[in-house]
């Protein structure tokens, strides 16, 4: 099967102040549940059924053995049994998984988050196939995982500000995105990008909005979540943007950036990072993305008659900037 490994130090981009949902839905019409199958706790408890692991997770059990850890094949028994014992001896992984499993001891709200995204995605995208969502652990490995039917999230990266294991292995700017509450986001926002692929990759304006659009959805989707966790921000963060919007795009217009394809320069403005470069110092990282997420709701805003089937379909950025009427 045709799989995407997305490695997220995550997360794509926003603001929004919980305004009016245009494409709120009733969720409660569906019965289309999500329950997270926990990989975590079945392949601690179950490592040397590894048979009964290969029938119950087929398609992911591979991914995860073979291409996230490494661990080799099962079928090079005398290997992957070395390969699974020195990871399950490791005293960091230790801690990190009973610090994960104490944390996610109960999933019942991220499975209530998951099925009202999810029934909102059913809804606007009916041919959307609903993945099973698993829940797993890596050593701070491959983040989230999409397939064309699976959803995955190693938990371990989503322990919290103040886990020690974090000190000596990230960023301090990159733990706002790696707190319990962002995995609900993380989880739909890969999705979206799973189910909806970058196709263009030429232009800043190409990227910012592509970005703008996934995240249209999300606020769309996930309606009742804080704009902060959505875009992995602080709410300072936030603040900031808001304040210095106009400025921002002044600047990118000044400098001619917007249709640069140069590659270091959109990295400058997407990727994650301290700040963004072209801004100063207080600017959060990503704020090109956060620019494209307000071009994307001016467009909306201002061409009531777009579905979100015409949004996610439409591929000519110029033309979302040129009817979006932006102007911060």
């Amino acid at each position: 099967m045709k799989h995407t490994l997305y490695i997220l130090l995550l997360a794509i981009l926003l603001t929004s102040c919980h305004k009016s949902n245009r494409f709120a839905i009733d969720t409660d019409e569906s019965d289309l549940q999500i329950k997270i199958e926990r990989f975590d706790r079945d392949f601690i408890a179950d490592t040397a059924k590894t048979a009964a692991l290969q029938a119950k997770y087929a398609t992911f059990f591979r991914i995860y053995t073979q291409e996230i850890m490494k661990f080799g094949s099962p079928d090079d028994s005398s290997f992957y049994k070395y390969a699974v014992q020195t990871f399950l001896k490791d005293s960091a992984f230790h801690n990190a998984y009973e610090t994960e499993l104490r944390t996610f001891a109960d999933v019942a709200d991220i499975e209530a988050k998951l099925t009202g995204a999810f029934r909102y995605i059913k809804h606007y995208f009916p041919q959307t196939v609903v993945p099973r969502v698993i829940m797993y652990v890596s050593g701070f490995n491959q983040p989230v995982v999409a397939t064309d039917s699976v959803l995955a999230l190693s938990a371990d990266n989503y322990l919290g500000k103040d886990f020690s294991g974090y000190k000596t292995l990230v960023y301090e700017y990159q733990l706002e995105g790696m707190k319990p509450e962002n995995v609900p986001c993380d989880y739909v926002m890969v999705w979206l990008a799973h189910c909806f692929p970058f196709e263009q990759s030429e232009t800043l304006l190409d990227n910012m909005l592509y970005q703008g659009k996934i995240m249209y959805l999300l606020e769309a989707f996930m309606p009742e979540e804080p704009e902060h966790i959505l875009i992995a921000y602080t709410p300072e963060q936030i603040k900031w943007c808001r304040d210095n919007e106009k400025q921002m795009w002044t600047m990118i217009a000044e400098k001619k950036h917007l249709f640069s394809q140069d590659y270091m320069l959109l990295k400058k403005y997407l990727d994650d990072a301290p700040y963004t470069v072209y801004f100063p110092e207080q600017s959060p990282g990503r704020a090109g993305a956060w620019i494209g997420w307000q071009i994307v709701r001016a467009y909306m805003k201002n061409n009531t008659g777009v579905t979100l089937q015409e949004l996610m379909a439409e591929r000519n950025y110029r033309k979302i900037l040129e009817k979006s009427g932006y102007r911060p």
